[in-house]
């Protein structure tokens, strides 16, 4: 019987007659619970490199290596049993933990960049600038662009 999946994501479907189906549809639910308002630690090409807990994930950098050879750009979730990968689908963002910002998925990921307010010039446009610092504040608190100089 050939596996049936959701296109984007590869959710296990379920099939008439199927066997175990409380396996795929727990699969599924896993990975619906990686992909809802994801979140990841870091980026690491290392497994060995990171403690993990059940329900954590990373997005897997170049030239990974370990469980994660072959796996670049995915996102690698701990499920307690092992490593469940997940591709990405173009215009993912996913919060990273270790740099408190987020990424978006176009071809690679594409990591959030910190942005300073106007300074200096030979004019200076006061209104203009409260009217740039508000609009940065804006990007910077739903994580757009990065905070910091």
């Amino acid at each position: 019987m050939a596996l049936l999946e959701t296109e984007r994501f590869k959710l296990p479907l379920l099939a008439t007659g199927q066997a175990h189906k409380e396996l795929f549809h727990n699969e599924a639910l896993v990975r619906a619970d990686f992909l809802i308002h994801p979140c990841v630690q870091a980026i690491e090409t290392d497994p060995a490199a990171v403690v993990a807990v059940a329900g954590q994930a990373w997005i897997v950098g170049p030239d990974a290596t370990g469980d994660w050879l072959d796996h670049d750009d995915q996102i690698a979730g701990w499920t307690g049993n092992g490593w469940l990968f997940i591709s990405p689908s173009p215009l993912m963002r996913v919060y990273i933990e270790a740099l408190d910002s987020f990424a978006v998925y176009r071809t690679s990921w594409l990591l959030a960049d910190a942005v300073a307010s106007p300074a200096a010039g030979s004019v200076v446009d006061v209104e203009a600038r409260i009217a740039i610092d508000s609009i940065l504040t804006a990007l910077k608190a739903q994580g757009i662009v990065k905070s910091g100089p």
